[in-house]
C-alpha cells in the first residue's frame, strides 16, 4: 500500500505545484511510511512552501483538547504556522494572499466530532472564496470503509465537532470526505485528490502495516481510535473518559462507581467483540483531577466485531441505571455537549425517558443505511 504523500512526488501530481507558492495544512502526523515529514520532502524537491497551517492540539501535537493554539513556527525549517483552532477556528481568506496552492494532510481517526475534518470542510470553504487549488494528501481510514454506525446532524445543532451532517462513524477517507463535501455544498474550488494505492475498504490500520502515530495526546493507540467513536460519548457526562491517565477513552469512570458491579452488569450484556474489566485510576486533569475513582476497561478481543457507538450508549445506560442519583450530563454555556456530539438533543432526552438503547442504536443504523446510498457517488476505493 502507498500513502497519498508517496504518490504526491509522481511527475502528474508534482505538477499541480511546479512554481507556485504552497500552503500546507497538516500537523505532526503528515509523515510517510518511514517517517520523513511530507513538507520536507516537498522542500527539498524543490518546492516554495511559504506557510504553513495547523489544526486542533496544534502543529506538534502538544495541545490538549479545546486549547486555543497560538501561532507558532517550525523549528527545522524556521516557516510560520498559522493556528486554525485558535481564537477563531477558521481560516481567513486573507491568509491566503500570497499562497497559490494548498496542500492538506493529516490523520483522520474515522469519527465525525473529530475536529479534523472540520477544519477540512472550512478549508474548503476559504479556498473555494479565495480561487485558490486544493490537493489533499489522502490517508487510510483506520476503521476501515465498510461499517458505517451513528445517526447524523441536526441543523440546530452544528458545531465544530458537527459541522457536517455525518454518520458518528462514516467509512469515509479525507479524500472521500473531501468529494462529498464539495460536491453536495456546490463548491467551484479545484479539488485534487491524490489517491491511496492499494487500500481496500474492509482493512483496517492493523492491516496497512503503518506504525500508528498518534493524532493525538488522547488517542495514543490503534485501539484507542476502535473505541473512540463510542467512549467519546463520555465527554458529555460527569463520568471521567480518562483524560490525564495512560488509557484515554479505555478507562471510564468515577468516584461514584462501584467497579465490580459496573462491570458485571456491562459483562452480562455480552457485547460483541469486547469484555469489560473493573479498574480504579486517578486522572491527572479533567474531569475528577487528582481524585481516585472506580469504574471499567474495555479491552477489544476482536476489532472487527466492535460497534463503538452501541458500546458507548451502554455504557451511559448502565451508569444512569446503576447511579441515578449521581449520573448528569455536562452543560456547556449554550448547549448539554453530550447534544453536540450526537447530533442533536432528542436522544439526551429520550435517554431520561427510559428509551432502551437497541431502539437508538436501530434508529442510528437506519440514518446509516441511508448514507450508504449518498455517499456512494463519491467513493474513490473499492
Amino acid at each position: 500500500m502507498k500513502l497519498g504523500n508517496e504518490n504526491a512526488f509522481k511527475d502528474s501530481y508534482k505538477a499541480l505545484w511546479k512554481g507556485a507558492r504552497i500552503g500546507v495544512v497538516t500537523n505532526y502526523t503528515g509523515v510517510n511510511k518511514i517517517f520523513d515529514r511530507t513538507i520536507d520532502r516537498l522542500i527539498a524537491g524543490g518546492a516554495n512552501v511559504t506557510k504553513l497551517f495547523a489544526p486542533e492540539h496544534g502543529f506538534y501535537g502538544v495541545g490538549r483538547a479545546g486549547e486555543h493554539i497560538s501561532r507558532e513556527v517550525d523549528k527545522k525549517t524556521g516557516i510560520e504556522i498559522e493556528s486554525l483552532y485558535g481564537e477563531k477556528r477558521s481560516m481567513d481568506v486573507d491568509l491566503l494572499e500570497d499562497i497559490d496552492v494548498l496542500i492538506m494532510e493529516f490523520q483522520d481517526v474515522g469519527a465525525r466530532f473529530y475536529t479534523y475534518i472540520s477544519t477540512m470542510f472550512n478549508v474548503m470553504e476559504t479556498a473555494n472564496q479565495a480561487g485558490i487549488p486544493l490537493v489533499i494528501l489522502d490517508r487510510p481510514n483506520p476503521l476501515g470503509g465498510t461499517l458505517i454506525e451513528g445517526g447524523g446532524v441536526d441543523e440546530r445543532y452544528r458545531s465544530f465537532v458537527g459541522d457536517y451532517d455525518l454518520p458518528i462513524r462514516h467509512g469515509m477517507t479525507i479524500g472521500e470526505l473531501a468529494i462529498l463535501y464539495k460536491y453536495e455544498n456546490n463548491l467551484d474550488v479545484e479539488l485534487n485528490i491524490v489517491k491511496l494505492e492499494g487500500w481496500r475498504r474492509e482493512w483496517y490500520f492493523s492491516d496497512t502495516k503503518l506504525d500508528w502515530v498518534p493524532p493525538s495526546q488522547n488517542i495514543p493507540t490503534f485501539e484507542t481510535s476502535i473505541l473512540y467513536p463510542g467512549t467519546a460519548f463520555i465527554e458529555g457526562t460527569n463520568l471521567s473518559e480518562g483524560r490525564g491517565t495512560t488509557m484515554p477513552f479505555q478507562w471510564i469512570g468515577a468516584p461514584w462507581i462501584n467497579g465490580e458491579e459496573w462491570s458485571d452488569a456491562l459483562n452480562i450484556l455480552d457485547i460483541p467483540g469486547i469484555t469489560f474489566r473493573p479498574v480504579m485510576f486517578k486522572p491527572t486533569l479533567s474531569k475528577h483531577k487528582n481524585v481516585t475513582v472506580e469504574g471499567v476497561q474495555i479491552h477489544v478481543i476482536d476489532q472487527r466485531l466492535v460497534r463503538p457507538t452501541e458500546i458507548g450508549l451502554h455504557i451511559i445506560d448502565q451508569a444512569r441505571r446503576l447511579y441515578p442519583n449521581d449520573f448528569d450530563w455536562i452543560k456547556t454555556e449554550d448547549d448539554y455537549f453530550v447534544d453536540l456530539i450526537w447530533g442533536t438533543s432528542r436522544y439526551r432526552h429520550e435517554f431520561n425517558q427510559g428509551r432502551l438503547v437497541s431502539e437508538i442504536s436501530q434508529e442510528w443504523q437506519e440514518y446509516a443505511s441511508g448514507f450508504r446510498k449518498r455517499r456512494e457517488p463519491y467513493l474513490l476505493y473499492t
